[in-house]
């Protein structure tokens, strides 16, 4: 199996942080606005299990965020690098 790059990986993170916090936004919605399902789920579960997801997706979504900052900082400074060795 081949192995990811830190951008594959990035844009993972990425995807992954939306579709929790989707997902968490979803959960509350149906929470607050559809009458719960009969049974034996109660909303508190099921607002926790939203609010979790919610917390999951804002710190990939940070995470991410940084990654992606610095693979831009790294470039940038490969690129320095290689231009001041160029001119050398």
């Amino acid at each position: 199996m081949a192995k990811m790059t830190q951008k594959e990986m990035t844009r993972l993170q990425g995807i992954m942080a939306v579709a929790s916090f989707a997902a968490g936004v979803a959960i509350a919605c149906v929470c607050l606005f559809i009458v719960p399902p009969p049974g034996e789920i109660s909303n508190s579960a099921i607002s926790i299990v939203s609010e979790l997801l919610v917390l999951a997706g804002a710190i990939l979504g940070v995470k991410t965020s940084y990654d992606a900052k610095f693979i831009k900082i790294e470039s940038d400074l490969q690129r320095k690098a290689d231009k001041l060795e160029n001119n050398e």
